[in-house]
């Protein structure tokens, strides 16, 4: 066995990246290269607060600052070219990750990382407006460092006593190679679960506001850029393309779109596309647009538009950059990576709770298998940690929404950074007394076909890199047989554009499909099925309590009234601090102590 104090020390020794516990990819995988156009795009969405890499996932091992040296090279192959580059950001920069979680405020170090990151727009997410304390530090500290290039098309901040704009609702510039007159947006998707500071205001409802009637009708628009925090099959992006149209039927549009964690390309007309660049610090989006006309020119024909989707690692940024080890860290990049280090060392994110038996996932095995983290979390942990300390004998069904976990479980170190990454937010448990089990037994059927809140932050549906994407499949299959690169796990991207997004060729990992609620029971005596308990307590995250109050009343029979229900809720646990996340850490504490 290792002793504790040896970890770190260990994994140092097989650093390639700069992070000390990261190492870089296997060599020898298969490139494909960027295209080039006149106006391209770097992109990254949901990072989630993982600007410190991927410690155990080495594909994914570059920091902040080797993005931010990555960004500055790709700047000046744009201007070696005579073209233009915009480095972007579509919100959810918070919650996620130990980085940002385990400071105090939540963000500290995050925020003043990201602010030395050059931008030149971004946007807000909706985890960033979830606490009215993490939306006032971003409105008081993020939005002011921008300099107006933080855009907030349609969310409202109450921070002085009235209602104000969250950010600038929009901003015009002019590229500094082709002198592209850009008209940028930041829109947020209809998000209803903010804090009581924020308001978000529907994006039915913005496109109509006179502020932007008068953005989009100036004639002086060479391309439109509509940062936007909404999946590319979301209905308020279409919105949001249709109003542009109705003034400007021709004029490209690029939208970098956010929300789903996944890597997604649409064609919304000829020379209309948005971009979804994936989650956590795994992908860096391009995109890129060939033959728009000169500036203040009309076009005779749509552009030729581009993506790609790369991998988020340092031997990648240095092959489409023109880099080497020895040429590519800049001094900002070096600066950023070194305080990572020191931020992460501060808050002890390293420390050793447990060591994990093997690799637990949340999709890459179906639920119900012993690997699938739902399954451990429904057969081990809920039954055995939420416990009421005076109704332990009392039967009880324990209700969780997938949203709540957002990662998978390594086999090895189990470390204070897992705690976060695993398990971010601070949910606890709830609990109605003595349900009826003629209503209790069908709450799960009920949750099932409830769309909300469960999809604010519920897993994506199976993705396009699935592994059985019929013709898709076929084609990367015939791909891999011919490889004779490297080839290793990864996304198999297949989008509007085809299946050659991805910048590295992978080998496909399945997904499936993952209830997104899901019920343990507890107590319950060895043959309930056969003679089920009168009632049992019904016990679920407060995250979605109103929720059960309005199934209660549903399935109640005039028994329950949702208010009513709502307001004789009580707490699990009366301890504030065993939140859903430090039960989990409990049981790793306890069950998988020791040394790895």
């Amino acid at each position: 066995m290792i002793p504790r104090a040896s970890i770190a020390l260990a994994l140092a020794a097989l650093a390639g990246a700069i992070q000390p516990a990261a190492r870089d990819p296997l060599p020898g995988q298969e490139m494909r290269e960027l295209e080039w156009g006149d106006l391209n795009f770097l992109h990254t969405t949901d990072n989630h607060g993982w600007h410190g890499g991927h410690l155990q996932e080495p594909q994914y091992s570059a920091d902040l600052g080797d993005y931010v040296s990555f960004t500055t090279h790709m700047r000046q192959r744009a201007n070696d070219r005579g073209v233009d580059l915009l480095v972007v950001d579509s919100g959810d920069r918070a919650e996620g990750n130990g980085l940002w979680d385990a400071s105090d405020p939540k963000g500290l170090y995050t925020r003043q990382l990201l602010q030395q990151v050059p931008f030149d727009v971004l946007t807000s997410g909706n985890h960033e407006l979830y606490s009215p304390a993490t939306a006032a530090h971003e409105h008081l500290e993020m939005v002011p460092n921008f300099n107006g290039r933080y855009l907030s098309s349609n969310i409202e901040i109450n921070a002085t006593g009235s209602w104000e704009p969250f950010a600038p609702r929009f901003t015009k510039f002019t590229t500094p190679n082709l002198h592209l007159n850009i008209t940028a947006f930041g829109f947020l998707f209809n998000f209803t679960s903010n804090g009581a500071n924020t308001r978000v205001t529907p994006v039915n409802e913005a496109v109509e506001q006179q502020w932007f009637v008068d953005a989009v009708t100036d004639a002086a628009v060479d391309v439109f850029v509509v940062l936007a925090h909404i999946d590319t099959d979301f209905s308020e992006l279409q919105i949001i393309h249709d109003a542009i149209r109705a003034a400007h039927p021709k004029t490209p549009i690029a939208m970098l779109a956010g929300h789903a964690h996944q890597r997604k390309f649409k064609m919304f007309d000829a020379a209309s596309a948005a971009l979804e660049s994936g989650r956590y610090c795994e992908t860096a989006g391009w995109l890129s647009l060939r033959g728009l006309p000169a500036a203040g020119t009309p076009g005779t024909a749509p552009p030729t538009v581009s993506r790609r989707y790369i991998d988020f690692n340092r031997p990648g940024f240095q092959h489409h950059s023109h880099t080497t080890p020895s040429t590519f860290d800049t001094p900002l990049g070096l600066s950023l990576t070194a305080s990572i280090t020191q931020h992460r060392d501060a808050l002890n994110l390293s420390t050793l709770l447990g060591c994990s038996p093997t690799h637990f996932t949340p999709d890459a095995a179906p639920y119900g298998d012993p690997q699938n983290w739902y399954t451990f979390l429904t057969t081990h942990i809920l039954p055995t940690m939420v416990r009421h300390p005076h109704r332990t004998e009392i039967p009880r069904l324990v209700f969780i929404n997938a949203g709540s976990q957002r990662f998978d479980v390594f086999p090895g170190a189990f470390t204070r950074d897992t705690e976060y990454i695993v398990s971010p937010f601070t949910s606890r448990f709830m609990y109605a007394r003595e349900v009826p089990w003629h209503v209790a037994r069908r709450l799960h059927e009920y949750f099932l076909a409830d769309p909300s809140p469960f999809s604010v932050d519920a897993l994506p549906p199976s993705p396009p890199d699935a592994a059985d994407e019929g013709e898709g499949d076929e084609a990367w299959g015939e791909l891999r047989r011919r490889s004779a690169h490297t080839l290793i796990p990864g996304y198999t991207t297949h989008d509007d554009a085809g299946t050659s997004g991805d910048d590295t060729v992978h080998a496909a990992i399945p997904r499936y499909e993952i209830p997104k609620v899901l019920v343990a029971n507890a107590s319950f005596h060895a043959d309930w099925e056969q003679r089920p308990p009168g009632s049992v307590d019904v016990v679920f995250l407060d995250f979605f309590r109103k929720n059960v109050a309005a199934a209660l009343e549903a399935l109640g029979g005039g028994g329950y009234v949702a208010a009513e229900a709502e307001a004789g809720f009580e707490y699990y646990d009366p301890d504030e601090g065993r939140t859903f996340t430090r039960l989990i850490v409990e049981y790793v504490e306890k069950e998988w102590s020791g040394e790895c």
